[in-house]
């Protein structure tokens, strides 16, 4: 099921300049308007986080238009003409870099074709927010921080067509369902969107901006109904009148006539712009094919253009060829900068230092950007993981903020610096790359500060973070950064009884946690620290509702559960503390306090038989015998026959 599929496809006149053997009727190609054709093709069925549901059929989607792009009526597009990013290789690292590489790349009268499938989305309903694009490693709750924007895309799009004089048009498959951070209405709400958005372009949307688009099996074995009808059309079956050419004109009837008939009349698909335009010159031969029998999915190109990288290393000396392969090999094993080095790292050979050497080498200079881009999409992937690890509220990630472990993050922000200074300063990505340094650079004093029990740190952490602001203000993971750090100044007044400070300071960490909230509703960590807060500061109620619905938005977040308890338990709530306790235990089986909590709880409500049941669970668990038998809650049940047998089972030496 696939929320939304971009065919951000920009195939305006791609094959104008290919020469068609079979095609007796095509219209030659204008040697004024004839140019190169590049492609960008980006397919993702399989997502990081389990949150973000897998799609079916995106990847194939993206397979059956790259082998659209090799085929004549596609244009005959060259191995070196076409980026391929599929799954995995979709980070959105990788995505911003592969449109930088059209920018490189294209020039004027050239075609520039980009095709993206996988889901789209927006985070909250505003008018700021007009939607994402989800790569491979964006994060579920916080699309500011790992997806593609579209006012990004824009961005890149304006610039193709008015710097670079390029040809455009802009195919949107928008579709599938609204499970996602925005439900149905984030997936319309970017369907409109990209309608509105890109002006002057040849528009190819497969549903009005209030429908969905609709995926199955029934379409080539597995395809989206919208991208299965639109190949076949560009490959000639919309060719109405039978003179080898495909216009929009040709191919909107096509796909107003096959979509709706195929999905109950449910997706319209609509284009906008000049009708007439030429969008594909008709091989005979192929179609004869596509008529017979629909091909099968043809096989993936490789991301790189290894075409190029072969010719121009072939030219180079053994030296170079040797230094590139060792560049490869150390972005490839994370060996990114010198302070990297470890055991089995060779001093020098850091990919920093290999692409110093490497820059400057005539015979690769056509390979520059190439390198460049690639090892910065490295460095953003990296750092990239430890974000989303905090975002999705990993155990490991979290236990390593709250044990300060502060080298785990300390390569973070040098990884960012590094990919920031790569791009520059005039790249699209270039404040998001600084809004995360600052990021990881308050982090890392707030834990310095909270290790050393420095107060000082925790001013300089609150400084760097405000400098995160100021590059990205709008990002949720900030706020509630600042809202940490809060917490931290305010303990030393709280510490000395200064209950004014103590109390302003707190309005001051509830305000930031409120403000991620706003801009990411469902992202569980702000709703968890604003539940803390309010629980220390006895305000139960609040820390209750916060509490549960920390635990709606996130099922498996432990912790959330032991802060429940908590607040019961200081509530005096004893049956909603029971229950909580028990739902506790599926997630931390091996945690004896639990089962011995709920045996106290049974043992102060004179349920000796459940009280016995849960404290066998406890001792199992490894709960020792001074602390049964000195625990006053439990002096209802060890007055009971049952208490002194299941002592004598379980510590016989002490009868």
């Amino acid at each position: 099921m696939k929320i939304i599929s971009f065919i951000v496809s920009f195939l305006a006149f791609a094959s104008l300049f290919a020469q068609q053997s079979k095609g007796a009727g095509a219209l030659p190609a204008d040697p004024a308007d004839s140019g190169n054709t590049w492609a960008l093709v980006v397919g993702v069925s399989n997502y990081q986080d389990a949150h973000i549901p897998d799609l079916k059929f995106a990847d194939r989607d993206a397979s059956e238009f790259v082998a659209y792009l090799k085929s004549k009526s596609g244009g005959q597009l060259k191995d070196e003409q076409i980026m391929v990013l599929t799954n995995e290789k979709a980070t959105h690292a990788q995505i911003y870099g592969a449109l930088d590489w059209l920018l490189e790349v294209c020039k004027p009268n050239d075609q520039v074709l980009i095709y993206f499938s996988g889901h789209g989305d927006v985070e909250t309903k505003t008018m700021r927010q007009q939607g994402y694009l989800l790569a491979y490693d964006t994060p579920p709750t916080n699309y500011r921080i790992g997806g593609v924007r579209l006012e990004d895309l824009n961005d890149y799009l304006e610039t193709i067509v008015q710097k670079n004089q390029c040809k455009i048009v802009l195919i949107t498959d928008a579709c599938r369902s609204g499970n996602l951070a925005g439900g149905r209405e984030g997936v319309l709400s970017t369907a409109s969107a990209l309608s509105a958005q890109f002006q002057n372009q040849i528009k190819i949307m497969s549903c009005q901006p209030n429908e969905l688009s609709l995926e199955g099996e029934q379409w080539g074995g597995g395809r989206g109904a919208f991208s299965f009808h639109l190949i076949d059309g560009l490959t000639g079956l919309a060719d109405g009148n039978n003179d080898f050419q495909v216009t929009l004109s040709e191919l909107d009837r096509y796909l107003e006539d096959k979509v709706p008939a195929e999905t109950d009349q449910k997706q319209f698909p609509l284009t906008t712009g000049i009708k007439g335009a030429h969008l594909s010159s008709v091989d005979t031969e192929e179609l004869a094919v596509l008529k017979a029998k629909r091909a099968e999915a043809k096989q993936l190109f490789k991301v790189s253009p290894k075409g190029l990288e072969d010719e121009l290393l072939a030219n180079a000396d053994t030296t170079v060829q040797q230094l590139y392969a060792e560049f490869l090999a150390a972005v490839d094993g994370h060996y990114f900068l010198p302070s990297d080095q470890k055991a089995n790292r060779q001093p020098g050979r850091s990919a920093s230092e290999l692409y110093d050497r490497l820059k400057g080498e005539p015979a690769l200079e056509p390979m520059r950007h190439i390198m460049k881009r690639n090892f910065a999409a490295a460095l953003q992937d990296e750092s990239q993981q430890a974000i989303n690890a905090y975002l999705r509220a990993d155990q490991a990630e979290l236990e390593a903020r709250w044990n300060t472990d502060i080298d785990k993050f300390k390569t973070n922000p040098i990884y960012i610096a590094k990919a920031a200074s790569l791009l520059g300063e005039s790249h699209v990505l270039y404040p998001q790359l600084l809004a995360k340094q600052y990021y990881f650079e308050g982090l890392i004093k707030r834990l310095e500060g909270a290790k050393t029990k420095t107060v000082s740190m925790f001013e300089e952490a609150l400084a760097l973070e405000n400098k995160a602001l100021e590059y990205d203000s709008d990002a949720a993971y900030i706020y509630n950064e600042i809202g940490l750090i809060y917490d931290e100044i305010r303990r030393p007044y709280k510490e000395a009884g200064n209950q004014q400070k103590n109390s302003e300071l707190f309005q001051k960490q509830v305000e930031y946690y409120q403000l991620a909230m706003g801009l990411v509703p469902k992202w569980v960590m702000p709703i968890y620290n604003i539940s803390r807060t309010y629980k220390e500061w006895r305000r139960l109620n609040e820390a209750e509702e916060m509490g549960l619905k920390a635990i709606h938005l996130d099922s498996n977040f432990v912790d959330a559960y032991y802060l429940l308890g908590e607040v019961y338990y200081l509530s005096s709530q004893q049956e909603k503390l029971k229950l909580i306790l028990k739902q506790t235990i599926q997630l931390s089986p091996n945690d004896k306090s639990l089962y011995y909590n709920i045996a106290c709880i049974e043992s102060l409500q004179n349920n000796s038989s459940e009280a016995i049941s849960w404290l066998e669970k406890a001792i199992q668990h490894g709960y020792n015998y001074d602390a049964i038998q000195n625990d006053s809650d439990l002096e209802n049940v060890r007055r009971t026959k049952e208490y002194e047998l299941l002592i004598q089972k379980y510590f016989p030496e002490k009868k």
